[in-house]
């Protein structure tokens, strides 16, 4: 099932075997290599939050596109791909860091089923090695909870344009993803999950500030920046 996935496996493996050398816990050097993880993704992520305030100023117009083309299928589009060049759009680049993702999480799920029997923490003393899937299920229940927290705070201003409503279905949707993979899976993937999920936060809310804005705007065309 992991064949695939081995050459990420065995480069995890030997990062991991690192980490545990520095901090001899298993459970702190799984949250060393999500940091080292997040951060060699982090110029993913930041180009992706950056399409979706892009998206989220060019919104009004395409609204009102599709208020004034919305029965000519064919000069919608074009109307539609104008904006996009416009603002900078480019409908490809938003899933591109969860595309790179996917196949690191894979990994890691094979990382810790198949070495995870050989690990124990400090940090999680109420399961026997990491191999076990958490018997409480509170680092699911937590990861939801951070993930739902994450998806409240919009990036920057341009991001508030999403209704009340359809942030919360958001959120309710990134809240059961990590239950449902995690909940029965090793414990070691809900705390590489968990500690990513903090990381995702304290991004997010880096990017509610002066810095964190300009950052996401730094580069934009101007029609996306105002």
């Amino acid at each position: 099932m992991y064949t695939w996935f081995q050459p990420i496996i065995d480069l995890l493996a030997y990062v991991l075997s690192w980490t545990f050398d520095w901090t001899r816990d298993w459970g702190a050097a799984i949250i060393v290599l999500t940091l080292l993880v997040k951060g060699s993704l982090y110029r993913f992520n930041l180009l992706a939050a950056r399409q979706q305030v892009r998206s989220a100023a060019a919104s009004p117009e395409l609204s009102k596109l599709r208020e004034t083309c919305g029965n000519d299928p064919a000069k919608l589009v074009q109307e539609t791909t104008k904006v996009y060049g416009k603002y900078g759009i480019n409908p490809l680049s938003a899933p591109l860091s969860a595309i790179i993702q996917m196949p690191v999480l894979m990994a890691m799920y094979g990382l810790f089923f198949t070495h995870g029997s050989t690990m124990t923490s400090i940090l999680i003393p109420w399961v026997a090695h990491l191999a076990e899937a958490d018997p409480f299920h509170l680092i699911p229940i937590v990861t939801g909870l951070l993930s739902f927290a994450v998806s409240m705070i919009p990036l920057a201003d341009a991001a508030a344009s999403m209704s009340g409503s359809k942030r919360l279905l958001f959120g309710a949707i990134l809240l059961l993803i990590p239950l449902v993979i995690t909940w029965r899976a090793p414990v070691a993937l809900g705390l590489y999950w968990l500690a990513g999920s903090v990381f995702s936060l304290l991004e997010r809310l880096f990017y509610r500030t002066s810095a964190g804005k300009r950052l996401l705007r730094r580069g934009l065309p101007e029609a996306a920046a105002t």
